[in-house]
């Protein structure tokens, strides 16, 4: 037997999309956010001061105005199913480091592969 009325669910869901609109307003026009700015490029000193927090040299991308360091994990021996696994295919990670567009800060962006026991003292 079927029945042909609303349920309280179907009533609910319809009537909370039919009032989103009207709630939030216009949507804003992403065509006509100006565009961003060129970042400022890191100096030769900030190049050298990275590098020597780092610990090691990394990679200066003019074009992306972006210092980037490799992080392979030579220490680790990742097997699947009794194979290695080369460190290439995503056991490495990277730190890249910026100045934002003001060139009064920095931004750094990276990816870490840590062990489980690593994972505590780096939060």
């Amino acid at each position: 037997m079927s029945d042909s009325r609303f349920s309280r669910r179907d009533w609910l869901k319809t009537t909370a999309l039919a009032t989103t609109p009207l709630l939030l307003g216009p949507l804003p026009s992403f065509a006509e956010a100006p565009a961003p700015g060129n970042t400022p490029p890191l100096s030769a000193a900030d190049i050298a001061a990275i590098e020597a927090a780092m610990g090691k040299k990394g990679a200066y991308v003019e074009a992306q105005a972006t210092h980037s360091t490799p992080l392979p994990r030579n220490d680790l021996k990742v097997t699947i199913k009794g194979e290695p696994v080369p460190i290439s295919f995503g056991f490495g990670g990277w730190v890249a480091i910026k100045h934002t567009l003001d060139g009064k800060s920095a931004m750094l962006m990276s990816d870490t592969v840590l062990l489980q026991e690593e994972v505590n003292p780096l939060m």
